[in-house]
């Protein structure tokens, strides 16, 4: 019997894995908090709503060992969204009795997932990183803010922090807060550690979108680099600082040591990305921040070769691999209905022209993530999620005017 896999987490990298391992004959099941999530609506794997693991952690706990005992085998968990990572970490020892999971020594993925420990991780084995403060005091943002270049962002230690309540109202559901001046950090400094005192100050890198820099890898337990890839983000959601839309994978030889040798330093192991933006003023990579999991756009490896979901389960699964390496990518990903809105947005600011987006989506090869003939209920779903916010946008523009 072949080991069942659950997608933790149904936003689009789970939709692949739903996709991805039924066509090799392997049971696919999927959970989510959201029951609005993209996944529920998508024809592939058996779908279930679970409790929500950043609020109700033990609940979740609880839920999962349940599902896990109706298999005659260990299923494979594959985390595919943030929400699902620290869960994993924290309840590791209770779930590995029914589960198969990667699992980092010395509590890394929680270190990794939050912003704060991510960061001194990278300063500790020579990362670089952008200037950064976790203000603990006024006296510490004082001192900041004295070195530091304008302007800057507020940001959580954990993502979930902003998410909801009077947080994310301030935040206007943004992940991040720009500054432009020491007056305004202070200013929103002393609203927001009222709710959450594990803020953290940066400076941002600047230049445009394109500097964004990704790096994709599966690292095994014995510390071999099984296979990875690079890709530049040509255009993300929301504009600056959102998450990728548009991507070109093309290789970096670069990005990819500075990437393997700080994982290996860490000891860590499984599917990861890492973020870096390329700083124009020294040239150099700096770290945005560390997915531990598999991610958003991972699944375009399978067109040259490097299936990391598939890597991850095959480890947990006792099944032996080589390496996979490919120097000669050539290939763009795109998610259809997120990079509509990113085009749009990046047309209005004038930061690219409709030509330049249009000219985009000619540049073969093109690997399509989210709208697929082959699971039409989700894509007409998409389609139409995409003309009723346009509709919107439009009854909007009109009232204002």
């Amino acid at each position: 019997m072949k080991n069942p896999v659950i997608s933790l987490g149904l936003s689009t990298p789970g939709i692949f894995i739903l996709r991805h391992f039924k066509k090799y004959g392997i049971d696919v099941y999927g959970i989510d908090s959201n029951p609005k999530e993209l996944g529920f609506y998508s024809r592939f794997g058996i779908k279930s709503v679970c409790p929500d693991p950043e609020f109700k952690g033990e609940e979740f706990r609880d839920y999962l060992i349940q599902f896990g005992k109706n298999f005659g085998v260990k299923p494979v968990l594959i985390p595919s969204s943030d929400k699902f990572v620290l869960p994993l970490n924290d309840y590791a020892k209770e779930l590995s009795e029914y589960f198969l999971f990667t699992m980092p020594e010395n509590d890394i993925l929680r270190r990794l997932t939050s912003k704060r420990f991510s960061y001194e991780l990278a300063v500790k084995h020579g990362f670089p990183a952008p200037k950064t403060c976790f203000a603990n005091n006024v006296r510490e943002l004082e001192n900041f803010v004295r070195e530091v270049e304008f302007p800057c962002i507020l940001k959580p230690e954990f993502p979930e922090s902003w998410r909801s309540g009077f947080l994310e109202e301030f935040c206007g559901g943004e992940k991040v807060i720009i500054v432009n001046s020491a007056d305004e950090i202070f200013e929103k400094y002393d609203t927001i550690r009222k709710y959450d005192d594990r803020v953290i100050v940066q400076e941002i890198i600047q230049g445009e979108d394109k500097n964004l820099h990704y790096f994709v890898s599966y690292v095994d337990r014995n510390q071999n680099c099984l296979g990875s890839f690079t890709g530049i983000k040509e255009r993300i959601s929301p504009v600056h600082f959102g998450s990728a839309s548009y991507v070109n994978i093309i290789y970096n030889e670069e990005l990819e040591n500075i990437s393997v040798k700080w994982l290996k330093e860490m000891k860590f192991w499984g599917a990861s990305g890492i973020e870096v933006k390329k700083d124009p003023r020294d040239n150099q990579f700096k770290l945005i921040e560390v997915n531990p999991r598999f991610g958003l756009w991972d699944e375009v490896g399978i067109r040259f070769g490097i299936d990391v979901a598939m890597m991850c389960y095959k480890e947990l699964t006792g099944e032996t691999q080589p390496g996979v390496v490919n120097k000669k990518i050539n290939i763009r990903w795109i998610s259809i209905h997120r990079d509509i809105r990113s085009s749009a947005e990046y047309v209005s600011k004038g930061i690219l022209s409709p030509v330049e987006i249009l000219k985009s989506y000619f540049d073969f090869p093109i690997y399509v993530g989210d709208m697929k003939w082959s699971d039409p209920k989700l894509t007409f779903h998409l389609i139409k999620s995409l003309i009723r916010g346009l509709f919107r946008k439009i009854f909007r523009k009109t009232k204002n005017n």
